[in-house]
């Protein structure tokens, strides 16, 4: 009986407030490793997501900047024709003779002489109107853009286009293309650039028919800005593209202005901010977000003031305002990311810079 009731004694207050104690030490250590663990997890989730965000808009811009200039092949310089009624400067979105530019932000604001030179020309919605674009309503927001940061824009034509079937007249109203395996890139209203190894010319596509493998596009006329001009020739020499014979080495493609600016984003993060994002617009076409947390972006060109010395490559890095009659060699981007959502003590979301300098192929 003894026995029995000594098996059956329970453990004392003391050991009692000892094992509970040790409890509490064991469950206080598992929920540290637990929550040190998440922050970890986190810190390293949006390192990544930072980092991501950085290469996706250094790789949008490079393509656009390596794409700078692209004609098909490489006509001249002075050889670059519009047979719109609006001159160059009237038609930013599709303005082939300058191949880059960009606008440097100068002061903390959102007007247009904010930034330098002044975002006059920009393709933009502003008090309700669109101002200098060809689609109303598919301006550039300019009060939502970031005060302090670049807008650059890199125009080329479409790769690798359309050949052309037979040999074009500079005074033709009709243009016949080998339709590409892909398929025609372009379609009525889009403005294409016809070109070759010694010219190119700006017009609008007013008619597309395709019969086969051929198709024939049609510049029909009018008296508008955006519209071909009467009796305007694509070549100011007369010449035709395509040679004596054949039609050869020469093709048609969409022109594409890129149009790369940060402004605020559609998303939010864990605070319920916006996040700063870069944007792109390209032609014609509204804005699209292109990737959320990019803070900041600014571009230098890198320009040649030695020409003559046989070495073809940028020595002095300036702002587009300082380019001059410098030939432009190089683009530098220089970008901050974020990573959106707040990870830091401070209530901040983690920031890196990246730059990147790319050779321009073209020009």
């Amino acid at each position: 009986m003894k026995s029995m009731q000594r098996r059956a004694k329970g453990f004392s207050l003391v050991e009692l407030m000892i094992a509970l104690g040790l409890g509490v030490v064991v469950t206080a250590g598992i929920v540290s490793l637990f929550v040190g663990n998440n922050q970890t997890y986190n810190l390293l989730n949006n390192q990544a997501r930072l980092q991501e965000n950085a290469r996706f808009a250094l790789d949008f811009v490079a393509r656009s900047a390596r794409a700078a200039g692209y004609f098909g092949c490489d006509p001249e310089p002075d050889k670059i024709y519009n047979s719109m009624n609006g001159a160059w400067a009237q038609l930013f979105e599709f303005d082939l003779s300058t191949p880059v530019q960009a606008f440097h932000g100068t002061n903390n604001g959102t007007g247009i002489n904010d930034w330098v030179p002044a975002l006059t020309p920009l393709p933009r919605e502003t008090g309700g109107s669109t101002v200098n674009a060809f689609v109303n309503g598919n301006g550039i927001d300019v009060a939502a853009m970031r005060p302090l940061t670049d807008v650059l824009v890199l125009r080329h034509v479409e790769i690798p286009g359309a050949p052309i079937a037979s040999i074009v007249q500079s005074d033709s109203a009709t243009i016949d293309v080998a339709v590409p395996a892909a398929g025609l890139q372009f379609a009525v209203d889009d403005f294409v650039a016809i070109n070759n190894c010694e010219q190119a010319a700006l017009m609008r596509v007013t008619a597309l028919a395709a019969a086969g493998l051929t198709a024939t596009i049609t510049r029909g006329t009018g008296g508008a800005i955006y519209q071909n001009a009467p009796g305007k020739s694509l070549s100011d020499q007369g010449a035709p593209y395509g040679e004596a014979t054949n039609a050869q080495g020469s093709n048609v493609g969409r022109v594409f202005s890129d149009i790369y600016y940060i402004a605020e984003g559609a998303g939010t993060n864990n605070r319920g901010d916006a996040p700063w994002s870069l944007w792109r617009k390209v032609s014609e076409d509204p804005p699209v977000e292109l990737v959320e947390g990019v803070e900041d972006l600014q571009v230098l060109f890198g320009i040649d003031t030695t020409p003559n010395n046989n070495i073809a490559a940028a020595n002095r890095y300036v702002t587009f305002d300082q380019v001059g009659v410098n030939e432009i060699r190089a683009l530098r981007i220089t970008l901050t990311a974020s990573s959106v959502d707040v990870v830091t003590d401070a209530g901040d979301p983690l920031r890196r810079t990246f730059s990147q300098t790319i050779t321009f192929r073209n020009g």
